[in-house]
C-alpha cells in the first residue's frame, strides 16, 4: 500500500489495517506525532519531553491492537485518553512532580474540541523526521533494550516484561532510561541539524 493511498484513509481504518500492516501502523504513528508532542508539552513541568513523548508513542503502539471500533467508534478520542493516561502514569512513577493538568482531558472535552495541529505539510514532515529517528534509534539499541521495547509493545507493564525476560524490574527501569537518553540524544542531534 503507497503512502499516498495510507493517507486517504481513516484514523479508524489506519487503526484496524495497522493490527497486519507496518505501513498502516507507521501512517498512525506520523499522523499521531505532533498531537503526542502537544500532550507532552502539555504535561510537562521541566525537562522530561522527551520522556513523555516516548510514553505517548509507547501508549499510542499499545492503543492500536486494543482499538474496537465496536467500543470505541473514533480512535482520535481513544488515543488520545489512551496517551494521557500513559503520560500522567508515568509522571507518577518517576514522582519527578505531581501528575500537572490532572484535569487536562475534562478541561478539552469542556471547550468542545480536542486538538487538532495536522495540516498536510506538518503531517508530512512529521512522518519523515518520525521514520528518521526511529530508525536512528533503532540502530542505536542493544538487543535486550530491543527485546524490552518489543515487550512493553505488546502491552505488558514493566514487571511483566521483567518476568518474560528473566530479569528485575530495576533492569527494566534501567534500559528504559538509556533507551529515553538514546532518544534525546538522536532528538538533540536533529536540532544541531537544523541551527
Amino acid at each position: 500500500m503507497s503512502d499516498s493511498e495510507l493517507d486517504l484513509r481513516s484514523d479508524e481504518e489506519l487503526a484496524i489495517a495497522a493490527k497486519t500492516s507496518v505501513e498502516a501502523e507507521g501512517a498512525l504513528l506520523s499522523r499521531y506525532l505532533r498531537l503526542i508532542r502537544y500532550y507532552a508539552g502539555r504535561f510537562a513541568n521541566g525537562g522530561e519531553i522527551d520522556d513523555l513523548v516516548q510514553e505517548g508513542l509507547i501508549a499510542l503502539l499499545q492503543a492500536i491492537p486494543e482499538f474496537d471500533p465496536e467500543k470505541n467508534p473514533r480512535f482520535a478520542s481513544f488515543a488520545q485518553v489512551c496517551i494521557c493516561n500513559r503520560m500522567r502514569s508515568f509522571l507518577r512513577r518517576e514522582s519527578k512532580v505531581a501528575a500537572p493538568a490532572e484535569d487536562l482531558l475534562e478541561e478539552l472535552e469542556a471547550q468542545g474540541e480536542f486538538v487538532d495541529p495536522d495540516t498536510p505539510e506538518s503531517i508530512f514532515a512529521a512522518k519523515e523526521d518520525f521514520r528518521n529517528a526511529c530508525l536512528q534509534v533503532m540502530a542505536m539499541l542493544s538487543d535486550r533494550e530491543w527485546a524490552i521495547l518489543q515487550c512493553l509493545y505488546d502491552g505488558a507493564s514493566y514487571a511483566q516484561a521483567a518476568e518474560k525476560l528473566g530479569i528485575s524490574v530495576k533492569s527494566i527501569d534501567n534500559a528504559m532510561q538509556r533507551i529515553r537518553k538514546k532518544m534525546r540524544a538522536v532528538r538533540s542531534a536533529d536540532h544541531s541539524d537544523e541551527s
